[in-house]
């Protein structure tokens, strides 16, 4: 069985390297999962985007959007040692993009679709999902969901409540809201209502839908709330801003339960909250801030120490649970629900929690 090759092999004996190369070559074509110790596969991920969709610019196109996701590859490498490729598509087609991706898959441990519409992004994530064994991440669909919900759970410690209790008012798009709101599902949340700019989605809505606000007018809002963000907010324990289509004033927020708690992940930022029992958004300046990079870091090094073949339910919420058990419940506070992205261990305690969870629900593969 031959070695892992050496990086400086080859350098003195070029005859000696040619042989231990094609060697590794016969013993994949005969054993594929011989790659976990043969190539470097499952230490590289491949950050790709169509520049469709950068946050605060929007259609920025694929050489605009370069920058983004270089950046977005040397945090992976700075933060969890990842060995990140930056790739942009050079067309917003959905068939373009997975026959690409697929096409390169044997290449990488995992895909982060970045800045993308969401509704592309879905599709592409569903996708590739059916035909190929590889884990793909997106921030919005899997990411925003575990940093939300690690600060929720947090923010309910502090204010007292409980999340199978709590009213809960998710703005945004829908495309924003449906993993959210399956998340907060399966972390026991009953009653949730999500708002987009024509007000509360609820059963049998009049005006324009898709499959997308169906299936949320099926899964939430069981009290079958009607009208606008105003009236969903009246009596709301929580609110989750993922866009500001329709913004709330600090007079909306008034009428929400004692101690409400609100989480600002859009792109606002001149929104008077008032006085919120906990307040946590995007801002640097802010004592919560809800930074991406909480998340995907540690997520993204766990999926790939363990071989994982998927990135799923049981994963994001240990990632979820993992994250918000890094603030000590002795030091939680109104202005201390999640922990700064310079905590000396955080990379390495979601990395290890996430690679467990792998393991447990079948996801690793090899192993």
């Amino acid at each position: 069985m031959p070695e892992p090759i050496k990086e400086d092999a080859g350098l003195n004996d070029d005859s000696a390297y040619a042989r231990q190369v094609l060697e590794s070559c016969r013993v994949l074509c005969d054993d594929p999962n011989q790659a976990v110790r043969l190539t470097d596969r499952w230490n590289k991920a491949a950050v790709v985007t169509d520049g469709s969709n950068v946050p605060g610019l929007g259609d920025v196109g694929a050489l605009a959007s370069l920058p983004l996701v270089e950046q977005k590859s040397r945090v992976m490498r700075r933060l969890a040692d990842i060995t990140a490729f930056p790739l942009v598509l050079n067309s917003k087609n959905v068939d373009d993009a997975v026959r690409t991706i697929a096409s390169i898959a044997p290449s990488f441990g995992v895909v982060n679709l970045e800045a993308m519409t969401e509704a592309a992004s879905l599709e592409i994530k569903r996708r590739l999902n059916e035909i190929e064994e590889l884990p793909i991440f997106h921030d919005v669909q899997d990411g925003l969901p575990i940093l939300c919900l690690a600060a929720i759970l947090n923010a309910l410690k502090v204010v007292g409540k409980k999340m199978a209790n709590i009213k809960l008012v998710i703005a945004g798009t829908e495309t924003e809201g449906l993993p959210v709101v399956d998340f907060f599902r399966l972390a026991g949340a009953a009653d949730i209502v999500v708002c987009d700019r024509t007000g509360a989605i609820h059963r049998g809505r009049p005006g324009a839908t898709n499959w997308i606000k169906e299936e949320l007018a099926q899964k939430t809002n069981p009290r079958q709330v009607k009208g606008s963000l105003t009236k969903a907010l009246t009596g709301a324990d929580a609110l989750i801003l993922l866009s500001a289509g329709n913004p709330p004033g600090k007079d909306i927020l008034a009428s929400m339960a004692p101690e409400p708690i609100v989480l600002n992940l859009s792109e606002c930022r001149n929104i008077d909250f008032g006085p919120a029992a906990v307040l946590a958004d995007k801002n640097e300046d802010g004592p919560n801030r809800l930074n991406s990079c909480l998340v995907f870091p540690g997520l993204l090094r766990g999926v790939l120490n363990a071989r994982a073949r998927e990135i799923n339910a049981n994963m994001k919420m240990t990632a979820a649970l993992t994250l918000a058990n890094m603030v000590p419940e002795a030091e939680l506070g109104r202005d201390f629900i999640v922990p700064k992205v310079t905590k000396t261990n955080l990379v390495a305690a979601l990395a290890d929690a996430v690679s467990v969870a792998a393991a447990a629900s079948g996801a690793s593969l090899f192993i």
